[in-house]
């Protein structure tokens, strides 16, 4: 596995390091909630494995992430890019052998969902548009632009049936 760049804390901190709610399963829990020694929701991730244990990424989470999780309003990476972040070995046996406090920019890339990766396969768009311009904010869109949007997809297809 990969060597953590970090802080290496008390890991009783995720005691017991056990699934409330199991996101997403192959092969085990990937993507689950679990409650911390105080209590508090935490998100964890699978993101490495070797003949020992697994590393999770754990994060603090609220049931409205969940949701936005969930439904496909929040991807795995944007839950994981939040404030405090802890990489957690968990031993074959269930025991928790280390946790370290680490940023989520100090982590490899290629042990990271790739940004737009959903939950689970069927929250994936068919089509993704963008659309950019000082009116647009979280939540507000002109009607304009939706427009435009619906255009040029209405476009997209029409070209691509063309080559099918």
């Amino acid at each position: 596995m990969w060597s953590v760049s970090g802080k290496q804390i008390d890991a009783a901190q995720f005691r017991p390091f056990e699934p409330v709610e199991v996101l997403y399963d192959f092969d085990g829990p990937r993507s689950f909630t679990l409650r911390d020694a105080e209590g508090e929701l935490q998100l964890a991730h699978w993101c490495d494995e070797d003949d020992q244990a697994e590393r999770y990424l754990v994060v603090p989470f609220t049931p409205k992430l969940v949701e936005r999780l969930k439904t496909g309003t929040l991807t795995l990476r944007d839950a994981l890019d939040q404030p405090r972040l802890w990489a957690v070995d968990v031993k074959r046996t269930g025991e928790i052998a280390s946790a370290w406090r680490t940023q989520l920019a100090d982590l490899p890339p290629d042990i990271l969902p790739h940004p737009g990766t959903m939950l689970l396969p069927s929250l994936e768009p068919l089509i993704s548009l963008r659309a950019v311009g000082s009116q647009i904010t979280e939540g507000r869109i002109p009607s304009s632009v939706v427009k435009a949007l619906i255009d040029g997809v209405q476009h997209a297809v029409k070209v691509l049936t063309v080559y099918v």
